[in-house]
């Protein structure tokens, strides 16, 4: 982890180039609904790919962004050892899915709870 703490300075300028990226990224989903479970589950994907770092190497503390590690390391080694960061993005991927669920889950039942309680003469019609 020193490296990130030794290149901060850089690593604040990617973040906020990664911030436009992704800014950029969710505008490519303007025809889809918001809120809509197909746009978030594409949101997420591009955030972990443009967010989630990588060792430069199988157990460097240096890290960079995975979506420039795993191409160089494929091109230069073969995709079997880019296998190492290729886990930091599922790990990713894991981690939003399971949040995304949560947000859905609290969306479900914030939505649930603040419908009004139908009165039972309502219900049937009269």
């Amino acid at each position: 982890m020193e490296g990130i703490m030794e290149f901060s300075g850089y690593w604040l300028a990617y973040l906020g180039f990664a911030l436009v990226s992704y800014w950029c990224w969710t505008q490519l989903f303007f025809w889809l609904r918001r809120g809509s479970d197909v746009r978030q589950l594409f949101h997420l994907l591009g955030a972990v790919l443009i967010f989630a770092p990588a060792p430069i190497e199988q157990g460097a503390n240096y890290f960079a962004p995975a979506f420039v590690i795993v191409p160089f390391v494929a091109i230069g080694d073969g995709l079997e050892q880019a296998q190492y960061a290729i886990i930091w993005w599922v790990v990713a991927l894991c981690i939003g899915a399971l949040l995304l669920t949560l947000r859905q889950l609290q969306r479900w039942l914030s939505q649930r709870w603040s419908r009004p309680k139908e009165d039972a003469n309502t219900a049937i019609g009269e």
